[in-house]
């Protein structure tokens, strides 16, 4: 690791843990309250600046950054596509374009992060990782993909998703739709995998531990899977993202590598393309 925050060249030797535990409460009240997303990036930017001027340890502001960035770009109105359009097989579809953007801005975050501190993608899980984990994650998006779909129509059909998006019905017919479907999805994936799982989780590391880490960017990302997104009761949902979140930093902690993390949250995003630009009612 190139942090100097960490190896004591000219900078605190020792992250701070009470800047940490700060940083992550902010990042979970902004995660539920929108309004104040745009204001927390800002804060962040400046804190970060002022962190790398003054010499002072900015891990920690660099672990939520990313997040904080997807974050502030989520109080913008997600597009939907009105039930039956043709835009459901577009590759140019709202849904697909504003997931897309919202992704690059989170993976720009990521970059310009890894750029100024010097390190390696790697460092955060951005690489292949085993043979035998390519071919786990490949195997992952094949399998799952299409249960992903049958499952998300049923639970829509028969209301069962209630605390998710209510009663809704997909049309499954145009498999041209996987097309903008997988943009979406991978776009996603990839940035939120990039930002919670890689910077957040490992760069809280040296001042919350492993643990401690892997807790603060699933408890964010539990909390980022509520609000006016949602039909019914929204703890139950927050709550699987929550425990999804802490077992996916597992995961990617023990396989060194976010490819296996990144390819089944896909693969489950699928459906949510379809809900957003295919349902017919």
């Amino acid at each position: 690791m190139r942090d100097a925050a960490w190896s004591g060249r000219g900078w605190l030797s020792r992250p701070i843990p009470w800047l940490s535990l700060l940083l992550v409460a902010l990042v979970a009240v902004a995660a539920l309250v929108r309004p104040l997303r745009p204001i927390l990036l800002m804060v962040l930017v400046a804190g970060y600046g002022f962190a790398r001027w003054r010499k002072h340890a900015s891990g920690p502001i660099a672990a939520v950054l990313p997040v904080a960035a997807i974050l502030a770009w989520g109080t913008l109105p997600q597009p939907l596509a009105e039930p039956g359009a043709a835009q459901c097989a577009d590759i140019l579809a709202p849904p697909a374009v504003w997931r897309f953007i919202e992704a690059a801005f989170g993976l720009v975050a990521v970059g310009l992060l890894l750029l100024d501190r010097r390190a390696r993608a790697g460092e955060i899980g951005l690489r292949l990782g085993s043979r035998r984990n390519v071919r786990l994650s490949l195997l992952a998006v094949v399998v799952v993909t299409p249960v992903a779909l049958v499952a998300g129509g049923l639970l829509g059909t028969n209301g069962i998703g209630g605390s998710f998006f209510g009663t809704y019905q997909l049309d499954l017919g145009q498999p041209l739709a996987l097309l903008p479907a997988g943009v979406f999805a991978l776009s996603n994936a990839l940035a939120e995998e990039a930002s919670y799982r890689g910077a957040m989780r490992t760069w809280l590391g040296p001042s919350l531990g492993v643990i401690g880490a892997n807790l603060a960017q699933a408890l964010v990302f539990g909390l980022a899977h509520s609000g006016d997104d949602f039909v019914g009761p929204v703890a139950p949902t927050a709550a699987a993202m929550l425990a999804a979140g802490f077992v996916a930093g597992v995961i990617a902690r023990r396989s060194n590598s976010l490819l296996f993390v990144i390819a089944v949250h896909a693969a489950f995003d699928v459906p949510l393309f379809f809900y957003w630009a295919c349902r017919v009612g």
